[in-house]
């Protein structure tokens, strides 16, 4: 459960922060929200993506780390990290690019186009970075400090998210709610950080070994 419970808190107040952001963004008119909307499945295609390769390379870490191959985890996270943010970078630019002709696929209209053309934007300008963030809640949840990967959710969805979604579209209207997440993310990005190399230096042999190995080496008495 302690393992499931990041994901369920992220994915709960993903959600609610939606539900939110939609019904602020419902008072500057229909076309904002559409916009909105048809940004927001755009912005899945890199994030969803970053999700899974990250999530997938979750029995690699935990697998490491229980034979106390510690830089082989490394590695792996090292790697990975950098495959994503490649991945994240060329994907952006090429929806950036792309962004009139994919948003007139999902809605023909030209004033949706015209906010959309800006909400894409801001909603993939975090795929460079957004698969260094999942990164760090599956190293989090594969080494076992599920409560850092729970409060780092929390900090993601909750208390950084709404402030600043209410302080965006208070000095910027409508493009301040588009742009509110990606602004969540430069501190989402940075505790995920702080609290994973804080983790990761603060790993006892016992922690990262099978017990008998951890005997063997004296780390269990």
């Amino acid at each position: 459960m302690s393992l499931g419970l990041p994901l369920a808190c992220s994915t709960l107040l993903m959600s609610i922060s939606s539900m939110i952001s939609n019904r602020m963004m419902i008072g500057y008119g229909a076309a904002a929200l559409a916009a909105q909307g048809v940004a927001g499945k755009i912005g899945m295609l890199l994030s969803m993506l970053a999700m899974g390769i990250c999530m997938g390379m979750q029995p690699a870490i935990s697998f490491n780390c229980g034979r106390g191959s510690r830089e082989r985890m490394n590695l792996i996270i090292r790697n990975t990290g950098i495959f994503t943010a490649v991945m994240g970078t060329v994907l952006t630019l090429i929806c950036f690019y792309a962004r009139n002709h994919i948003i007139a696929v999902f809605i023909n209209n030209r004033q949706v186009i015209s906010y959309g053309q800006v909400m894409v934007i801001a909603s993939i300008i975090t795929g460079p970075f957004y698969g260094i963030y999942q990164l760090c809640q599956t190293f989090l949840q594969s080494t076992g400090k599920a409560s850092y990967a729970t409060l780092v959710a929390l900090l993601d969805k909750g208390l950084f998210y709404l402030p600043v979604l209410l302080l965006m579209e208070h000095f910027f209207g409508l493009y301040g709610i588009a742009f509110a997440g990606a602004a969540t993310l430069v501190f989402s990005l940075t505790a995920g950080i702080f609290f994973s190399l804080r983790w990761n230096r603060s790993m006892q042999p016992a922690v990262c070994c099978f017990p008998d190995e951890a005997a063997e080496n004296g780390s269990l008495t």
